[in-house]
């Protein structure tokens, strides 16, 4: 059956009560695996010439797609919880592990198209270093929003395709994103309203110092490994996978 935004995340809260721990300390242990390289590099990088903007623009797509791999594994620990299985910080190496390339592949697929579509605000910072501010800031603002509704279009097809490498560690790249595809078609409405009532509580998170996401990003997690079980009828049919 399709379950309701509200029944999904019912059921994420309920597996998350008193457990909230060992999701925050790997939240945390992931985001200074992206935040302390990504400062590295923009300290130390000299950004005041084409050059140096585009070199340092490289270390962080390679910084992302390493991150990424670690983020498949915060999904296979959240999919243990979901299904009630052991579940440790440890799970952020799942990924590391069980050929971690067809996570790299997926993720090197999908930032070549945000890549390709951003090209066009995100080059004339890149080879013009003296840029005006005014138009270096709307630039910048419009490869945001322009990168952010591409992650979400690209979502909407190939969102699963993590579930899916973590659950079939013989499945490739590619085939698992024909599959998120195949399983995503007539549940991109569901996938789409999910992420989208998450809204006010990022709002509000941004109101806590951003120490609200703490709390979020685990409920979040949870919630859409719930929707992967869902979309894949384990939720009706439960199973343990390991």
């Amino acid at each position: 059956m399709k379950r309701t935004s509200a029944a999904l995340k019912l059921i994420a809260r309920k597996n998350l009560d008193g457990k909230y721990g060992t999701p925050m300390a790997a939240l945390l242990l992931l985001g200074m695996c992206t935040l302390v390289p990504s400062f590295l590099i923009s300290s130390t990088m000299d950004t005041s010439s084409a050059m140096g903007i585009i070199t340092s623009q490289i270390l962080v797509y390679v910084v992302s797609l390493i991150v990424a791999v670690i983020s498949a594994g915060y999904s296979k620990l959240m999919l243990n919880m979901e299904r009630q299985n052991p579940f440790a910080v440890k799970d952020l190496g799942f990924a590391f592990s069980h050929h971690p390339d067809r996570f790299i592949i997926v993720h090197l697929i999908l930032l070549l198209v945000q890549f390709i579509i951003c090209l066009p605000f995100d080059l004339p910072v890149w080879l013009n270093a003296d840029l005006p501010e005014q138009q270096f800031l709307l630039l910048t603002v419009l490869s945001t929003l322009a990168s952010s509704l591409t992650s979400l279009v690209l979502g909407l097809f190939f969102g699963l395709a993590d579930y899916l490498l973590l659950d079939n560690t013989e499945l490739s790249a590619l085939d698992a994103l024909k599959e998120s595809a195949r399983l995503m078609k007539g549940n991109k409405g569901r996938y789409f309203y999910i992420n989208l009532s998450f809204l006010p509580l990022y709002l509000a998170s941004l109101l806590t110092c951003y120490v609200g996401f703490l709390w979020l990003m685990p409920y979040i997690r949870a919630t859409m490994a719930a929707f992967y079980m869902d979309v894949t009828g384990e939720l009706d049919a439960p199973v343990s996978i390991n």
